[in-house]
């Protein structure tokens, strides 16, 4: 996704265990909903929800965004003090239970450096509450709006699909770029105030905005580390370039071509045998990503269905750290987490510079992740530049049963002499 790239700081992986017990003492927390509130910057916070419950006597907690669940079992509490560690991503809660109703602490994104205060409450509240002084009308924004960030500023300008589902003062919805999306939001509307949010394990987002006349005018914000204006107006034929066009060979290469090192160290190179004859998908992305995360999810169910029948999947990671030990953990988490039964190669750092220097035969990487189907005559059919997920709702199932159909095409077709 544009810019988001530049929000991940390259930073080093805090030296906690990946494999955590449980240690609940004495201490208490009460069970039910829980309502998480990031601190941004004065006055500025992103809230988001969460179910504390136990199950076989440890604690878990379930952080939820409109119909996205991510359980979390890595959960430590040692005289008052509570770690809680993401499940795939390098990023963890540490606080002091002020109370069996109350937690406050900082979240930390890859190290210590980076941390954002939060406190967490019990009990059943929404996301975001009413302001004081609303409008009396009530106003709706569910549709498909036109959404322009950064839209004074050139170098930072990008358009987007904004689509929203209001339900009484709830909205749920994305926002979806040519690279990506925004993954799954929840919020509220009151009057004209238009509030979303997103705690993900890896994204920090917040949207807020006011709807005058026909357009919503506002600010995001992501982390700490980055805020900017956007504006959208409704348009339900508004559509953005096709993500199939936007990466591409460039002239005199005819083939993909890459060895790197998989995670036990062997060097893998599209020439190799394996990949003879057989449909292969190269996935290029980054264990810090979501929208990788996203993808990943999908490519791990696809090859599990079809490399018997001759699909290969290997994915090249892009990550923000130098340390290679490091980096094998977050893939070796990453495989395991999601049932990923292909290779994961250590292709260089995250940057979309130095991406395109391992494949140069690419026009740019202009997005994490982006695809490339290649069929058995080791031609590249169809590059796919980022990813919609399912929190794009019907973008998202769309573009599963078109990738399905397409590489059950691919899979059909008898290799030629």
């Amino acid at each position: 996704m544009k810019n988001l790239l530049y929000l991940i700081p390259f930073l080093f992986l805090f030296s906690c265990s990946e494999e955590q017990i449980q240690k609940a003492d004495n201490t208490v927390l009460t069970e039910g909903q829980w309502l998480l509130t990031f601190n941004l910057k004065e006055n500025v916070t992103a809230p988001t929800n969460f179910v504390l419950e136990k199950k076989d006597s440890l604690y878990q907690i379930v952080f939820s965004n409109a119909s996205e669940k991510i359980t979390v079992t890595s959960i430590n509490i040692i005289d008052k003090k509570i770690t809680i560690t993401d499940p795939v991503f390098n990023n963890w809660f540490e606080g002091v239970i002020v109370s069996p109703n109350q937690i406050k602490g900082f979240w930390f994104k890859n190290d210590t450096s980076y941390k954002v205060p939060f406190v967490a409450n019990f009990g059943e509240q929404v996301r975001f509450s009413s302001p004081e002084s609303i409008s009396e009308e009530n106003l709706n924004v569910t549709g498909k709006w036109e959404v322009h960030f950064s839209k004074n500023t050139p170098e930072d300008h990008y358009k987007s699909i904004g689509q929203f589902k209001q339900e009484g003062n709830r909205v749920t919805g994305t926002f979806m770029t040519e690279t990506g999306d925004y993954r799954f939001l929840e919020g509220n509307m009151y009057g004209n105030h238009f509030s979303l949010s997103c705690y993900d394990g890896a994204h920090l987002f917040l949207f807020k905005a006011k709807l005058k006349n026909d357009s919503l005018i506002g600010t995001f914000w992501s982390g700490i580390r980055w805020e900017e204006p956007w504006i959208a107006i409704k348009n339900e034929s508004f559509k953005l370039s096709n993500p199939d066009s936007l990466t591409y060979l460039k002239e005199g290469y005819s083939k993909l071509a890459f060895d790197f090192p998989n995670t036990e160290g062997k060097n893998i190179a599209l020439t190799d045998e394996q990949f003879k004859n057989k449909v292969v998908i190269v996935n290029i992305m980054g264990p810090w990503c979501p929208n990788c995360k996203d993808e990943t999810a999908y490519l791990a169910e696809l090859y599990n269905r079809n490399h018997t029948d001759g699909l290969e999947i290997v994915a090249l990671s892009f990550d923000n750290s130098d340390d290679v030990n490091v980096t094998i953990k977050k893939l070796n988490k990453i495989k395991s987490h999601f049932n990923a039964n292909y290779d994961f190669l250590i292709a260089g750092r995250a940057s979309k510079t130095e991406a395109i220097k391992a494949l140069p035969m690419l026009n740019h990487i202009m997005s994490y992740p982006t695809s490339i189907f290649i069929d058995r005559q080791g031609k590249i059919r169809k590059i796919r530049t980022g990813f919609y997920g399912p929190g794009t709702g019907d973008y998202y199932t769309k573009y599963i049963e078109k990738t399905n159909d397409f590489v059950a095409k691919l899979l059909a077709e008898e290799v030629s002499e």
